[in-house]
C-alpha cells in the first residue's frame, strides 16, 4: 500500500471514531431542545442534562476530527526494522 493510501486509510478509520459521538449529540441535541420548552420541571431538569451530554459529545466529536486531520498532514515515517527507511546509525540527508 502506498504511502497516501495508508495516510487515508488512517484518516477514514479515525473519522469512523466520531461517528457514533455525532449521531449520539445530534440525538441528545434535537430531544433536549424539545423537553426545554415542556411545562414540567422534571422534563426541564432533565433537558438540562441532555444539552451538557450533548455538548460533551460535540466536543469530543470535534476533537477526533481535528485529531484525524492532523494525522492525515503529517508524513509517514517507516517503522524501524523497516527496510524500505534508513539503516540504523545513518544521518539524515
Amino acid at each position: 500500500m502506498t504511502e497516501t493510501g495508508q495516510k487515508f486509510l488512517l484518516f477514514v478509520l479515525i473519522g469512523l471514531l466520531a461517528l457514533p459521538s455525532g449521531l449520539c449529540s445530534a440525538l441528545f441535541t434535537v430531544s433536549g431542545l424539545g423537553m426545554l420548552f415542556d411545562r414540567d420541571p422534571v422534563a426541564q431538569v432533565a433537558s438540562g442534562i441532555m444539552l451538557v451530554g450533548s455538548a460533551i459529545g460535540w466536543i469530543f466529536c470535534a476533537l477526533v476530527l481535528i485529531g484525524a486531520r492532523r494525522v492525515r498532514g503529517r508524513p509517514v515515517t517507516p517503522a524501524a526494522g523497516d527496510p524500505a527507511g534508513p539503516p540504523s546509525g545513518s544521518a539524515p540527508p
